[in-house]
């Protein structure tokens, strides 16, 4: 094969009609027809390879001077820079952008053998499970056939292309343990079994190849290895990772054994469908079903056209509960992956948004240092995921700016935000309010925890509890968690002991359950003015409020200091309580109960010589 410098007459002669084809799967090539085009020196080829990598996506100028000399950047860095993009841009056919924080190169999938690999794959996968299996073993062999060594392989010295050729091993390998099991039943195992049994061999921890190494070494003949192969993996993940090897492997290992026939092990182990960060779902959540129903809905582009959905509520709502639940729903909706990050600190701080924002960006694999400047940084963020379909859960959000921030822009990916607050600035959002349990919800809870029995002889002590303490999910959850370490003490007998005391929220407290400590934490946060008036919600006996009564004892200004309240979901107007000219309102027992000794720590500061009692404190 001829090669051709960029700048030769020859080149030059192939500019108008030239189609330069990239290569990653492998060492770095470009070809012009039938000539392999020199790419120039070693960081000019770095360069390359990193916007070949991130095809259609923004790299800023801090990241790939950072790529080119992996932190030790000469005095000419920015210049060298440009001259190596200059160099490409005629390598590439002027394929390559300039934006006010980086460049892009653009390319199609005939342009770059990745491009084509993740279509291929995709496409593959999408028939299998659509029951073609013809068409998925055409489709991901020609996928597998890319792939011609290992990716990038002449410039693993470089830190970052080195971790780029890592990720893309384990992408081909997905695609390999595919379509290699597809191959094996349609009869190939002949045909792959130097390559199966060198991957297996290379690659320990991934089951999937032994399991085909050893279904194409006993349709091969090879028992006695198959069965070698088995023992050699069982030592070692017993000896690295303290495990035996999976069911399907020992099932596998017993039919070879037997000298029974085998059938390909499908099904061994998923192909990789992106990070799945959402935490464990409650196996026992109960109730909520028009919430679920509502959010289902909105993450899946039903009735409600969005790409934004908040769920508010005070402290102990089930915000997270609920969120969780349904991500995990609807994660086969979301293939690249479903994340939820936190944005606050342990302490209820809220953190900064680019902190978060680095932790979204290494979640969906991208693992650099932001840009400095933070529009570039935001701008890097939604290039990164603007062709995922991702699932992102921003927890317990602070404030409208700290969400608006980390907003993905244009692509198919929906977030999902919980806040205590409602966030009614936030454009363009659907929005759910959570409230109380209704009281079925509370005895289904009750009764997966402590038993049917046990509830059923309760009588009414579980209404007499929830009038005292409120029917907020965490009240519940921490009544029945109480409740099961206690089991000589009744409901009604604890219903009892509620009763006696002026502070039922303290009682209800076991381990790092405590409705208390959310509450105080949740009121520490709040402004001057909504912390008034909760603190003056407390002097109402309970709700529901009226409004005129509402107005009379809120500081002034009563107007703006009733729809702060609102705006923290301390209060709320039920539909059916709205009349022409007024409302009544409500809010959890719970968190009256905690307006209350908040109204009474004030009286007991201002009686004079009387000592302050935390009340509303641990």
């Amino acid at each position: 094969m001829v090669v051709v410098s960029p700048g030769s007459a020859a080149a030059v002669r192939r500019q108008p009609g030239r189609h330069v084809r990239f290569s990653v799967l492998g060492p770095l090539a470009a070809t012009d027809g039938e000539a392999a085009l020199d790419l120039g020196p070693y960081q000019q080829r770095v360069l390359l390879a990193a916007l070949l990598c991130r095809a259609n996506t923004v790299l800023s100028l801090d990241q790939l001077l950072d790529v080119i000399w992996a932190g030790k950047r000469p005095r000419t860095a920015r210049k060298n820079l440009q001259v190596y993009v200059s160099a490409l841009r005629k390598l590439t056919g002027h394929r390559i952008d300039h934006h006010a924080y980086g460049y892009l190169l653009r390319a199609t999938e005939e342009d770059v053998d990745l491009l084509r690999f993740d279509r291929l794959a995709a496409e593959g996968r999408n028939a299998e499970r659509g029951g073609d299996r013809a068409a998925a073993h055409s489709l991901l062999g020609r996928a597998v056939r890319l792939w011609r060594d290992h990716p990038l392989v002449d410039l693993l010295g470089n830190p970052f292309l080195a971790a780029e050729s890592d990720r893309l091993v384990e992408r081909c390998l997905g695609v390999f343990e595919d379509w290699v099991d597809l191959e094996i039943d349609a009869g190939g195992h002949l045909g792959v079994l130097d390559r199966v049994v060198d991957l297996a061999h290379r690659h320990p921890f991934r089951e999937r190849l032994t399991t085909a190494a050893m279904t194409a070494l006993f349709r091969s003949g090879g028992r006695r290895e198959a069965l070698g192969r088995y023992e050699t993996h069982r030592q070692f993940i017993a000896r690295e990772l303290g495990l035996d090897p999976s069911p399907v492997l020992q099932r596998l290992y017993q039919e070879i054994l037997a000298g029974a026939p085998v059938e390909p092990a499908r099904g061994a182990a998923p192909a990789y469908r992106g990070p799945a960060r959402l935490p464990r779902d409650l196996p026992d959540f109960v109730g909520r079903a028009e919430p679920v129903r509502t959010l289902t809905a909105a993450l899946s582009g039903g009735v409600h056209d969005t790409d934004l959905t908040i769920v508010s509520g005070v402290p102990g709502a089930g915000k997270t509960a609920l969120a969780v639940h349904v991500g995990q729903l609807l994660a086969d909706q979301f293939p690249d992956g479903q994340l939820l990050v936190s944005l606050r600190e342990e302490n209820g701080e809220p953190r900064l948004w680019r902190a978060v924002l680095a932790d979204l960006l290494r979640g969906t694999g991208l693992d650099s240092p932001l840009p400095a400047e933070d529009t570039a940084a935001r701008n890097l963020w939604r290039s990164w995921v603007a062709d995922l379909r991702l699932l992102f859960v921003l927890d317990d959000a602070s404030c409208e700016l700290c969400v608006r921030q980390l907003l993905p822009g244009l692509g198919p990916s929906r977030t999902l935000v919980t806040a205590t607050g409602r966030l009614s600035a936030l454009e363009s959002a659907q929005r759910l309010e959570l409230g109380e349990f209704a009281r079925d919800e509370v005895l289904e809870l009750l009764t997966r925890a402590l038993g049917q029995d046990r509830v059923c002889a309760a009588g009414p002590a579980v209404d007499r509890i929830i009038a005292r303490c409120g029917a907020l999910p965490l009240v519940i959850r921490t009544v029945a968690a109480k409740l099961t370490v206690l089991r000589h003490v009744s409901l009604a007998d604890f219903a009892d002991q509620l009763d006696r005391t002026d502070r039922p929220l303290a009682e209800l407290a076991i381990g790092d359950l405590s409705p208390q400590a959310g509450l105080r934490r949740f009121h520490d946060g709040l402004s001057p003015l909504a912390r008034a008036g909760l603190r003056a919600l407390g002097g109402l006996p309970a709700p529901p409020f009226d409004q005129a009564e509402l107005l009379a004892i809120l500081p002034e200004p009563a107007a703006r200091t009733l729809e702060v309240l609102l705006e923290n979901n301390l209060l709320a107007v039920p539909d059916d309580e709205v009349l022409a000219h007024s409302a009544r309102y409500r809010t959890p027992a719970s968190v009256h109960q905690f307006a209350v000794a908040l109204h009474h720590e004030t009286e007991t500061v201002s009686a004079p010589g009387v000592p302050v009692a935390d009340e509303a404190g641990e």
